[in-house]
């Protein structure tokens, strides 16, 4: 069986924006953080849910960063490549680039043979090999 987390509970869990839904809510991340249960964050719903945040509730990126480093520390939640996914939110954090660029970037900081092929100049400010076609 695989147990797998939606954009909008993850939403509702970190905005409180539904008084009501937010107990059940509450109570299931409260399992989730304790290890009483397991499920899983792909890293889609991960990514949807930072842009959720940063657009539709003009969360700042500080607290992004933030709540999400936290959610990533809860014992029940599984999620591909951790480390990958925490360097991306501090490369994130740190620089005036998008989420997706940061994840690039973690994913090529892993070997220094890796090459990552784009017109985008900007990689060049971090230690990654660049290559335009």
């Amino acid at each position: 069986m695989i147990s797998l987390l939606d954009t909008n509970v993850i939403v509702r869990f970190l905005t409180e924006n539904n008084e009501e839904k937010f107990k059940g809510v509450y109570d299931f991340f409260q399992d989730i953080q304790q290890g009483k249960i397991t499920v899983e964050l792909k890293l889609i719903v991960l990514f949807q849910t930072i842009f959720v945040l940063k657009s539709f509730y003009k969360v700042p990126k500080i607290q992004i960063v933030k709540a999400m480093k936290g959610l990533l520390k809860f014992k029940g939640l599984k999620i591909t490549d951790k480390k990958t996914v925490v360097s991306m939110m501090d490369i994130w954090d740190s620089n005036n680039i998008e989420i997706v660029d940061a994840y690039l970037i973690a994913c090529l900081e892993k070997n220094s043979q890796n090459i990552l092929h784009s017109y985008d100049k900007d990689f060049d400010k971090f230690k990654i090999k660049r290559h335009e076609p």
